[in-house]
C-alpha cells in the first residue's frame, strides 16, 4: 500500500472514530490539583483502569472480537481491552469509587 493510501485510509478511519465518540455522552469531573502520581486526578485514573481492565484476569465483559485492539502489537492493550497501557495490571483501591461518586454528584448538581 503506498504511503498516500494509507494516509487516506487512516483520515476515514479516524474521522469514523470521531464521529462515534462524538456521539457518546461525556461527563467531565471538576478535579482542581496539579496533575502527578499523588494528585486526586492520579489516584482517580489509577483506579479507573485498574478496574475496567481484563489484564490478565478474565473480564465479565470483554473487548468485542471487532475491536480494533485485538490487533494491537501491545500484550497489555490487546488482553485488558483498554487502549491504556499504564495500571492494566494493578488492583483498585475499592475507597476511590467513593471519591469518584463525589465528584460524580458536585459535577451533576445545580
Amino acid at each position: 500500500m503506498e504511503r498516500a493510501e494509507v494516509r487516506r485510509s487512516e483520515a476515514e478511519l479516524e474521522a469514523s472514530v470521531s464521529r462515534y465518540i462524538g456521539a457518546m455522552p461525556f461527563l467531565f469531573l471538576g478535579v482542581k490539583d496539579e496533575p502527578g502520581p499523588a494528585s486526586e486526578r492520579g489516584f482517580l485514573e489509577r483506579n479507573a483502569i485498574a478496574l475496567l481492565s481484563a489484564y490478565p484476569k478474565a473480564s465479565p465483559d470483554p473487548a468485542s472480537t471487532g475491536w480494533q485492539g485485538c490487533s494491537s502489537d501491545r500484550e497489555r492493550v490487546r488482553l485488558s481491552g483498554l487502549w491504556n497501557n499504564n495500571h492494566v495490571d494493578e488492583a483498585y483501591d475499592p475507597s476511590f469509587l467513593d471519591l469518584m461518586e463525589m465528584r460524580i454528584d458536585q459535577a451533576t448538581s445545580p
